[in-house]
């Protein structure tokens, strides 16, 4: 599974770039199975069967806290299979290795990337094939992030669409010329994306709505194209990095720095605090402007220049 950056200015909550920083995921169970009813609660089953077989290297290897409560792969997986009805049977031991490049509580979906991570193991214990549309529906019900789950599961750039109460992942092109360049915080800057979103406005002005509704598409039409001027006047939001920029110190040095070293445009990559950057050709540049200037302002930051991830999720 791919890391991904959702939002990219103002696709607020339905766009996302699915970005080759991966999560890598291992399962194996044999023919022995058991009842969710032969157990006190689906976390009594995970403590029993699943906890004393998992293996978290990397940035899940805090995975587990010392309550053993159930992480979002363990409530991914349980809620997959348990789609089968109330009496699916559940393996007795199920052996988890995982290791993740990405980032954690950086805007970069490392949740969504566990989420569906789960929920595709379940969905080949379940059915024993991999389901990509179900692991992705799954997701999307438990994380709640639509447009990362998207990236998450399908790769590139992805829309998340809503069919009356259907949540649908759409591709959206993405010119081939276009690459990224990251500076991503050594610290975590917030305690969560829901409490970031407190700090969002209840209510637009009609003419910053109408702002944001005009720069998406000019957004989308720059990262078809690759259009340099499209993509840096699409990035202009008014709904949510007006207030989240201020969790970053020295936003606006940050971004103008990216820009002077060659970047189309720059914007919070999700909630943050990670900078993602769009131009073309060597973007290395670009992500060491910005980890310096992350720097002048006492956060220490690592440059990256990360492929996009066409991929999405996957099954070796």
């Amino acid at each position: 599974m791919p890391a991904s950056s959702a939002n990219l200015g103002p696709g607020f909550d339905c766009l996302a770039l699915a970005l080759n920083i991966r999560l890598n995921a291992k399962a194996n169970w044999d023919d022995k199975k058991v009842k969710l009813r032969d157990f006190d609660s689906p976390l009594d089953w995970w403590r029993r069967c699943v906890l004393p077989h998992c293996k978290y290297t990397g940035s899940v290897a805090t995975l587990e806290d010392d309550e053993g409560r159930p992480n979002l792969v363990a409530v991914a997986f349980t809620k997959a299979v348990l789609t089968g009805g109330p009496e699916y049977y559940l393996p007795e031991k199920l052996v988890i290795e995982m290791h993740s490049e990405i980032p954690v509580g950086q805007g970069l979906g490392s949740s969504a990337a566990a989420v569906v991570a789960g929920a595709a193991m379940a969905e080949v214990f379940r059915t024993g094939k991999l389901e990509r549309q179900a692991a992705f529906a799954t997701a999307v019900e438990i994380e709640g992030h639509a447009d990362n789950a998207a990236a998450a599961t399908f790769g590139g750039l992805q829309a998340a669409l809503l069919f009356g109460r259907e949540t649908r992942a759409s591709n959206i092109k993405f010119s081939e010329g276009l690459r990224v360049a990251l500076a991503v915080p050594k610290e975590t800057l917030k305690v969560s994306t829901d409490a970031t979103r407190r700090w969002l406005p209840e209510s637009l002005k009609r003419t910053d709505a109408v702002s944001n509704q005009r720069a998406l598409l000019t957004l989308l039409y720059g990262l078809r194209l690759g259009n340099k001027e499209a993509i840096r006047a699409g990035f202009e939001d008014r709904l949510h990095v007006p207030h989240r920029k201020g969790m970053i110190v020295g936003y606006d040095d940050i971004a103008k720095a990216a820009m002077e070293a060659g970047a189309y445009g720059v914007t919070i990559s999700g909630a943050g605090g990670t900078m993602i950057a769009l131009g073309e050709g060597d973007m290395k540049p670009v992500a060491n402007a910005m980890a310096e200037a992350f720097s002048r302002h006492g956060m220490d930051a690592t440059p990256m220049t990360p492929d996009i991830d066409t991929q999405g999720l996957t099954q070796l």
